[in-house]
């Protein structure tokens, strides 16, 4: 028996004070509804309705199970409609994981607009270096990451957007670099870095050893958990440091920081975005779609 159905029944024959019109209602027999109350009443072990010549009313069990079913039925139809609308991608959360920089920088103005554009969403961004994200989503932590180092062939990603790494100073330190071996001049500085799980200083180090330059090497004097924090210590003097051109942007403009000149042409890494294989509900596709257009 199935009580949801019997408590429809239930509620019908409430309403009209009768089996037969309840029957008529719902599209049933009467032995039907009568099946049903039965059940019901054994269930509970007691009467849900006295029964006269002129038709039916509720005991004091029965008002209490009306009361009761009413709020059931009003929760039903919410969860069908809120059911209704993630499985229409209308509605529902969307867990996000990214590594600092597309987190602080480039993925703030997109999700606006995407919520801006569905407005029975919410997204909540769980934060952290490369590393971190990629072992946080390995763990089914969220279904969906944007991360600065490639992901392996394993998963499902994406490249998006290109990131230039520069090493960025303040002014003091604009005669250091000069037309002499890159080795020579940047040896001499004192550098700060970002942990070793952090896609930056992954992708600044494998620039440098094209030169013979590797991290034992460097005259390390800061290691930092953000660019926030890099960046800090640049604008006070601690040392120099490999930061992306979205972190520093404003400052390189304003001229309260400088990018001290490297013979690389470019240093440059790829973010991907990372998705898990069955985006549900609805909702993750659609914002899967539309992060990938976003290159």
């Amino acid at each position: 028996m199935s009580y949801i159905q019997s408590l429809t029944v239930f509620s019908y024959v409430a309403e009209e004070g009768s089996f037969s019109a309840a029957a008529k209602r719902l599209e049933l027999t009467q032995p039907t509804v009568s099946f049903h109350i039965d059940n019901l009443e054994k269930s509970f072990g007691c009467p849900l309705f006295f029964r006269t010549s002129k038709g039916v009313s509720l005991t004091i069990y029965g008002e209490r199970l009306y009361q009761t079913t009413r709020i059931i039925n009003d929760l039903t139809t919410a969860a069908r409609k809120e059911i209704q609308a993630m499985a229409q991608g209308s509605a529902g959360r969307i867990l996000l994981g990214a590594s600092t920089i597309p987190a602080d920088y480039i993925l703030p103005p997109l999700m606006a607009q995407f919520l801006k554009s569905n407005p029975g969403l919410s997204i909540s961004l769980i934060t952290g270096d490369s590393h971190t994200i990629l072992e946080k989503f390995r763990r089914g932590e969220f279904p969906i990451a944007v991360v600065g180092t490639k992901p392996d062939d394993s998963l499902i990603s994406q490249p998006l957007w290109t990131d230039e790494l520069l090493l960025v100073a303040h002014p003091d330190y604009q005669s250091v670099a000069g037309a002499s071996p890159i080795k020579d001049w940047v040896l001499t500085l004192p550098f700060i870095l970002r942990k070793k799980s952090s896609g930056t200083i992954s992708s600044a180090l494998d620039a440098l050893a094209r030169f013979g330059i590797n991290r034992d090497e460097l005259t390390v004097v800061m290691e930092a958990g953000s660019n926030q924090a890099v960046k800090a210590a640049i604008l006070n003097k601690i040392g120099v440091g490999f930061i992306s051109s979205w972190a520093v942007e404003a400052e390189l403009m304003s001229g309260r920081l400088i990018s001290l000149p490297l013979p690389i042409p470019v240093i440059e890494r790829q973010f991907y975005a990372v998705c898990r294989q069955s985006l549900l509900p609805a909702c993750l596709d659609r914002f899967w779609q539309y992060l990938i257009a976003q290159k």
